[in-house]
Formats: structure tokens, sequence, C-alpha cells
């Protein structure tokens, strides 16, 4: 427990200009709960401050040993390491941590909770997808009630649930509902300055949505919007140092021009500088596509 909690909920609370409700929505908890802590009547547990400070903006990611006991410290450990290998698409490696982690006292708290769920769902890679997105909402429906797309910009969003809606977004567009993909994305994109996540999950999350959207944008033969946001993803990439996606994104700018009918040096330029970024970063795979597409339009002395 972290005693003298009381004090840090309260000014994180009006820091963030939230009502005990809304907090306690975020956070899991009652009102009734939210207004005890706050007046020093119950401690605050060790995860619920994990999920404040983290709605807060502030790095958890090395708390220390003096904060936690060692059964709390490993659950901790545990719980970031299945954010990062979600995060880098490790499924199997999910799906053999899960079990083991889920009967856990951790696993019982709500921003815990909310994380297998949606870890569960992601890494299950034979759900069909019209199944994932209803178990994905639920997940969702467990900090935000009654989900309306048509106002997801009205939303402040914590990091779970960014990485839930982006899931949505990626299912609904396999399923052909691109344009309420697209939706999602921009309100996400939109409302990035008032997110309760880190700068270091927002380095994470929104290179790549940005790069979903201009994707999905494109798709949808809508080249000159996602121009615009491709443009975007490529300076957010450089903002966060994330450079993963880098030559991806210069591709698609290329492609982009292309299809928007400007001349051959403006696209030739973006197809050749993706090309040489993924053999820089040593992705051969992605330097091999990007060399098949340009040869498919003419330019095949990159």
């Amino acid at each position: 427990m972290i005693r003298a909690g009381n004090e840090l909920m309260k000014m994180l609370r009006e820091d963030m200009e939230m009502s005990q409700e809304q907090l306690g929505d975020h956070l899991h908890m009652s009102q009734r709960t939210i207004s005890r802590v706050e007046t020093g009547k119950r401690d605050l547990g060790v995860w619920e401050y994990i999920a404040l400070m983290q709605m807060a903006g502030t790095p958890t990611d090395d708390l220390s040993p003096l904060l936690l006991d060692s059964n709390e410290l490993k659950d901790y450990r545990t719980y970031r390491e299945l954010v990062k290998l979600v995060r880098d698409k490790k499924y199997a490696e999910v799906r053999g941590k899960l079990p083991d982690f889920k009967k856990n006292l951790a696993s019982k708290q709500g921003i815990v909770l909310q994380f297998i769920a949606f870890a569960r769902i992601i890494s299950d890679e034979e759900m069909p997808p019209e199944q994932a997105i209803e178990e994905l909402y639920e997940a969702l429906s467990m900090s935000i009630k009654n989900f309306d797309h048509e106002k997801a910009g009205k939303y402040r969003y914590t990091y779970n649930e960014i990485i839930i809606l982006i899931e949505i977004g990626m299912k609904l567009e396999k399923i052909g509902k691109s344009d309420i993909t697209i939706t999602i994305f921009k309100a996400l994109i939109e409302s990035k300055g008032n997110a309760f996540a880190t700068d270091s999950d927002k380095a994470a999350l929104y290179p790549a949505l940005m790069y979903n959207l201009c994707v999905s944008l494109g798709r949808a033969d809508r080249f000159k919007e996602a121009l615009s946001y491709c443009e975007d993803a490529y300076g957010i990439s450089i903002k966060y140092n994330n450079f993963r996606l880098i030559p991806k994104i210069v591709y698609y700018l290329g492609y982009f021009n292309y299809m928007l009918g400007e001349e051959e040096r403006v696209y030739r330029t973006f197809y050749t500088r993706a090309y040489h970024a993924a053999y820089a970063l040593g992705d051969r795979e992605t330097a091999a596509i990007i060399k098949e597409e340009a040869g498919k339009i003419g330019l095949e002395d990159l």
C-alpha cells in the first residue's frame, strides 16, 4: 500500500481535470473508493498507484524495490515484459506466459485485467476477426462504458484503451469496415495531446498509428489525405526516434505521390530512400518488397 496516496491522487486528479467518478472508471475503482483514498480513509494500492502514475504520464518502468515487496516486484516485471512482448508481436511467448501470470495477485487488479484480456485476444491468431472485435469491445468497456466511435475524439485515452482501439480498427479493416477504422484512427491521433500515456508509450504507439491510418486511407483511394497523414507519420517517427517504420512510411510517400500523378523525379526519390533505409536497418524483406513494387511502375534501377 502507498501511504500519503490521498494527497497524490487528489492533486493528479485535479491536474487532469477529472471527477472522482471519471478517474474511477479509468482506474477500475468506484467513486466511493476514490473518495476514501483522497480523504485518507484507505491507502492507495501499489497497482492502483502504478495505473494512476501512468495516467499522469509518469513512467513507472523502474519502480524502486523499496516501494514494492518481492512478489509485487516480480509481478510488475512480468507485466512489463508482457507489455514488451505484445508490442514486439511475439505472440507465442505471450501465450506461454499468460497462464501463470493470471494466477498472480497482480492479475486481479483492473489495469492488469484489461491488459490481460487484450493480450489473450491479440495473441490468439486463429480467432475470427468478428469474434476478436466483440471481445476487444468488451475489454474496452472495462474502463469506457458504451463506447461510441462517432464520438471517439471526445475521450481521453489510457495506454490500454489506445492499444485496444488500434487493434479494433485493424480488425474492422479486415472485414471491410475501413470507414470506421479511419474514424477511430483519426480520433486517436487528434486526441493524442490529451492521452493518458507516457512519452515512451506515445513513441511506440503514434508512429504506428499514423502509418496504419495512411495505409487505410490509401486502400480507400483517398490518396491526397493519405499523403498528408504519411508526412505526419514520418515527422512523428523522427520526433520520437522510432525508425522501425521509416522505410515503409517513405515507400508510401512515394506511392501516394505516384498515384497523385506527380513527376517521376518526385516519387523516385522516395522509393530510393525507402529501399536504402530498409537495407540500412537490416530489414532485407521490406527492401525486397519495395524494390519489387518499384519495378511494377518502371523504377527498376533503385
